[in-house]
């Protein structure tokens, strides 16, 4: 059994993750906790929130203290976190093919952007935080 710490950060008005996609292992555990102590909410597809001990609610509210969850099942499914800085926003709809990892997904509906090109901009995903 092996656990996944996904830490999360904002930057121009989305919130990123430290990781892209998370392998579906029973009996696997992943975390979410923000890395700059910001409040952040995870919105579960369908399938993944039907995989996943505790079932979480949408949303889940996650700040620096990390939230938890364990995979009950493998295989394959629609398996999607969408992360938001607000928890009344609408989340994009999660479509894809079944995949056997959850996919830890920025929703850019709700950013603005000024005038500088930014790695989300330009849509590139930064590289994760490191410890200094």
């Amino acid at each position: 059994m092996s656990t996944t710490a996904i830490t999360l950060t904002s930057e121009q008005g989305a919130v990123l993750p430290s990781i892209t996609s998370v392998p579906v292992n029973s009996g696997d555990t992943v975390t979410f906790a923000t890395g700059d102590g910001r409040t952040a909410y995870l919105f579960f597809s369908p399938g993944a929130a039907g995989i996943l001990s505790p079932t979480p609610a949408n949303p889940v509210a996650v700040s620096s203290t990390p939230v938890s969850f364990s995979f009950t099942a493998s295989g394959s499914g629609v398996y999607g976190v969408y992360l938001e800085t607000a928890a009344d926003v609408t989340v994009p709809e999660f479509v894809g093919s079944p995949s056997s990892a959850l996919a830890v997904l920025t929703d850019l509906s709700n950013v603005t952007f000024g005038v500088i090109d930014t790695p989300i901009k330009t849509g590139v995903t930064p590289p994760p935080p490191t410890d200094s």
